[in-house]
């Protein structure tokens, strides 16, 4: 006795709407992530040209560490 065809649609679109809450949910995650970074970016970037010339900006969190000198030469540069 085979499966009856309203229950194999039933179920194929059970599959399809769970891989498609699925997809949905990473999407909405991965946009969450680069709108943090975009406003860890903007928030550093809103510090930085606060400071003057001289100034140093070092952020150290569980996402990123920033050593930022304003003004000066970047790391590991020499002078000619």
């Amino acid at each position: 006795m085979g499966m009856d065809p309203t229950t194999t649609t039933a179920a194929a679109g059970l599959a399809a709407g769970g891989y498609i809450l699925r997809l949905g949910q990473r999407w909405i995650r991965f946009r969450a992530q680069i709108r943090r970074a975009e406003l860890d970016q903007h928030g550093l970037s809103e510090r930085t040209r606060s400071l003057p010339p001289g100034s140093r900006l070092i952020e150290k969190t569980a996402h990123h560490d920033v050593d930022i000198v304003i003004g000066g030469q970047a790391a590991g540069r020499n002078p000619r």
